[in-house]
């Protein structure tokens, strides 16, 4: 099992030109921060102090920092990263005075301006004119130096026009505008800024920005800032720590600390897949523009008008379901296969916008809607019926089980001819999902068991005219088992977390197909996560027409992410294309490299 990497460290990376004649300004030298956490709750005083002459009192030691050490010098811009609970903005505090180290010892040379908490100590009763005094004292400033600045800090906030009104009143954005204000009213030795450029719209954003790279450039100011921003700590600092789960991981040159933390900071996974990544990004080499690219959209709406789009998908057929259901999209997916038709995703009451405008631009002659008025009530019809008037418009009707009958009859009744193999699914699985493609091109129908685990007459009768089931059978169930089939019918059993054993089997079977008909071999890999539910909705009929292999990888795994590079490594060494289904939100760019490299290398 994947377990937090929170204890190895992975030292110094290279580090900028280190100044050996620069003054240290901040030096944190093995400091350890611990906090007594209560192990029940006490919910008066009175209970606290029975608990204590009981002494039944207990406390559990949480460090919030652990044996952290690091130097920086005057002119330096540092920037700290890690994620949420992982002791930056405890580091912050022990470094500004407010908190005194359990363990260790913290000098700071010279003033510090600290922006931790931006509109602490602010009587929300008082008026901004009597804050601005007021938290000036707060912060070690005389009534004489905030009256001397005081236009100074009402220009920058931009509030002049709001002074006398009670700050109860005001936005928080304008709350923080004033804090901000006053903090850098002076030109400190020292800045510290503790997620303050993410607050306040946009434009007080970039003035945030442009005030502290003024005190950098024009002062000399040593900053210190923490930020969930990597780009920002990219773009401002020279030297960088990350700091994750209370240990200091790595520090050195911003841009490498930020590069490593973008490929495994805050993930799941083994000190063997970190290190096996990290060999992955040491390695320098150009990559072909054209190897990776991407399908995702604005929502899972979007996601399947533009999967349609990037295979070129024809028009003449579209077929709608509802993207709620894996069932309904992975009938519908066959489907599409033996009609060589579109398939796009509805909500239950309604065609959203991009998937209106998809059928506009398609002009199909015919729409195919899956599954009753559960799934796609009538109001999708009237929707069709109403801006396509020669449309003509058929709807497939059932539960998840009786669907996968239908459907099969309905395409029989049409005059079209199934393949030789069909595939009995007990409920959703990552099993399903990697079949899908081979069922696309195959066309092989979905047949769903219902909740029992049985089989209608109805579909008995019709899975004995296969010549293959392949069977998904996550309770062991074996519901194959009453088909009265003939000799000559041969099951293939997986459970549903088989998918190395799915993969391997369907992918053979789908090269054996294109050999067949000598189309080209599987060159492409589509790789999903098994997160994304939706958008795998999508994925049969994707995979199948770029004759692309599916690649299931974790992105916030790093075991996930070491064994699909694996596997692409050893099974896929001749891939010329590699397409991500899923934004830079789930995929991100650095980790969208990490199997081309290996591929490459």
């Amino acid at each position: 099992m994947a377990t937090t990497h929170n204890i190895s460290y992975l030292g110094t990376l290279s580090m900028p030109a280190d100044r050996p004649d620069a003054k240290v300004m901040i030096d944190v030298d093995h400091v350890t921060m611990a906090f007594n956490i209560a192990s029940e709750q006490l919910n008066s005083l009175k209970e606290y102090a029975i608990a204590l002459s009981r002494r039944e009192l207990r406390f559990k030691e949480f460090l919030a920092l652990d044996d952290v050490s690091f130097q920086v010098k005057q002119g330096d811009v540092f920037g700290i990263l890690g994620t949420n609970g992982s002791g930056k903005s405890t580091i912050l505090k022990i470094i500004a005075g407010v908190l005194e180290p359990t363990r260790g010892f913290c000098t700071v040379a010279g003033s510090i301006a600290p922006l931790i908490e931006l509109g602490a100590g602010f009587d929300l009763e008082l008026t901004a004119r009597e804050n601005i005094f007021l938290n000036g004292a707060l912060l070690g400033y005389s009534k004489k130096f905030i009256q001397q600045h005081f236009e100074e800090i009402v220009d920058f906030a931009e509030v002049r026009d709001f002074l006398d009104m009670p700050m109860k009143n005001y936005s928080s954005g304008m709350v923080a505008r004033i804090a901000f204000a006053i903090a850098t009213v002076i030109v400190p030795d020292v800045l510290i800024v503790d997620e303050v450029l993410s607050v306040g719209d946009f434009m007080f954003q970039q003035k945030c920005e442009r005030r502290i790279q003024s005190l950098i450039k024009d002062h000399g100011v040593t900053v210190l800032i923490v930020s969930h921003n990597n780009d920002q700590i990219e773009r401002l600092c020279n030297k960088a720590a990350w700091i994750e789960k209370g240990h200091l991981r790595c520090i050195g040159d911003a841009r490498e600390i930020c590069e490593v933390y973008r490929a495994i900071g805050g993930r799941t996974g083994s000190p063997e897949a970190e290190k096996a990544i990290l060999r992955l990004l040491e390695m320098k080499m150009e990559l072909p523009e054209e190897l990776i690219e991407n399908v995702f959209g604005d929502d899972r709406y979007c996601t399947a008008v533009q999967a349609n789009d990037f295979v070129s998908a024809p028009g003449k057929t579209v077929i709608l379901t509802n993207s709620d259901s894996e069932a309904e999209n992975r009938i519908a997916s066959s489907l599409a296969g033996l009609l060589d038709a579109s398939l796009l995703t509805v909500q239950k009451d309604r065609i959203p916008d991009v998937t209106m405008q998809e059928i506009k631009h398609g002009n199909p002659s015919k729409a195919i809607i899956i599954g009753d008025e559960e799934q796609v009530d009538d109001r999708v019809l009237e929707d069709l019926a109403h801006h396509f008037k020669e449309l003509d418009v058929e709807r497939i009707a059932g539960s998840s089980a009786s669907l996968s009958y239908n459907t099969f009859a309905f395409a029989a009744s049409h005059g079209m001819k199934w393949g030789d193999t069909a595939i009995l699914v007990a409920g959703p699985s990552l099993a399903s999902m990697l079949i899908s493609p081979f069922a696309f091109t195959h066309k092989a129908p979905f047949f769903y068991i219902d909740g029992n685990g049985t089989l209608s007459e109805e579909e008995k009768s019709a899975l004995q005219s296969f010549r293959r089931i392949i069977v998904i059978d996550p309770d062991g169930r074996h519901p194959e088992n009453s088909i009265p089939a003939d000799s000559d019918t041969a099951f293939v059993h997986f459970t549903e977390k088989e998918t190395d054993r799915v993969n391997e089997e369907v992918n053979r079977w789908r090269a054996t197909d294109l050999e067949t008909t000598g189309r080209k071999p599987l060159e492409s890999l589509l790789v999903t996560s098994p997160e994304s539910v939706i958008d795998n909705h999508v994925i049969g009929p994707l995979a199948a027409r770029l004759n692309a292999s599916i690649l299931l990888e974790d992105p916030q795994d790093l075991d996930s992410i070491v064994h699909a590079i694996g596997v692409a490594k050893r099974h896929y060494p001749n891939v010329r294309r590699i397409v991500y289904l899923g934004n830079e939100m789930r995929f991100s760019k650095l980790n969208r490299q990490l199997i081309a490299k290996s591929i490459l290398a």
